[in-house]
């Protein structure tokens, strides 16, 4: 069973041990994987830089998802944005994704941790299923904004902190969960809070402030991209529908 839960909000702040992770950068990355997933991708491999991105998707025969400034690099098959995830075209496909904030978190997070994750507002209570099947500490691991924390990572932390004693009651929660979960408790309508932050409002110059309305989605998947495999500066996600708990 969890024992202890921890969060850590800024990417400049080192990792505690622990057995599991959640990463969380719900505008976008975090989202848009398990979107991709549930909308029937086999696997996602994410990256740190676009250079690997596309050596690994020429390797896997794979579609190239992901961003720089907000938008997809020159020949990129999809972007990071969660509308985009067709199951027409992604089932049965494999996904090679980078993100400016999201795959380095989760680079870090498979550092810390034995098992790892992808959390966000779309898939809470899944994510939290699938993290209290285990024994051990879990970390919530927010990506956070430009090395500093953000205002909407913190805000998903603070759901899945709140969330966990539905899952594991015993589990005791450190200041900065229990800070993060203020903070979701303090504004219960998640798309009114995400549209004040400075990650929606950096999406409204390339027109997508739609996807904002996609990442509040509260619990709208049951899927969880968990870390089947540790690759040369790589991770690749495959898609689990936990149970129970």
């Amino acid at each position: 069973m969890l024992r202890r839960l921890s969060a850590v909000l800024s990417p400049a702040e080192a990792l505690p041990r622990a057995a599991a992770a959640l990463v969380v950068d719900v505008i976008r990355a975090t989202t848009t994987a398990a979107y991709l997933l549930a909308a029937g991708a086999r696997e996602l491999v994410l990256t740190a830089e676009v250079a690997q991105a596309r050596a690994e998707a020429r390797r896997r025969g794979a579609l190239l998802a992901g961003e720089r400034g907000g938008l997809p690099p020159e020949g990129f098959d999809l972007g990071n944005s969660p509308r985009e995830a067709n199951p027409e075209r992604l089932r049965g496909r494999a996904v090679v994704m980078t993100t400016t904030n999201g795959t380095r978190a989760a680079l870090r997070a498979a550092g810390a941790a034995r098992r790892v994750g992808l959390a966000a507002l779309v898939n809470v209570r899944a994510a939290l299923r699938w993290a209290a099947a285990g024994e051990g500490d879990l970390v919530l691991v927010a990506a956070g904004r430009e090395g500093r924390a953000a205002l909407d990572d913190t805000y998903a932390v603070g759901a899945l902190a709140d969330a966990l004693s539905a899952f594991a009651p015993q589990a005791e929660l450190d200041d900065t969960a229990r800070l993060a979960r203020a903070l979701f408790r303090a504004h219960p309508e998640a798309r009114a809070l995400l549209a004040q932050t400075a990650a929606a409002r950096a999406l409204e110059p390339a027109g997508l402030a739609d996807d904002v309305e996609a990442c509040a989605r509260l619990d709208a998947l049951d899927v969880v991209p968990v870390l089947a495999e540790r690759l040369d500066n790589a991770l690749r996600f495959v898609p689990v529908y936990p149970k129970g708990v």
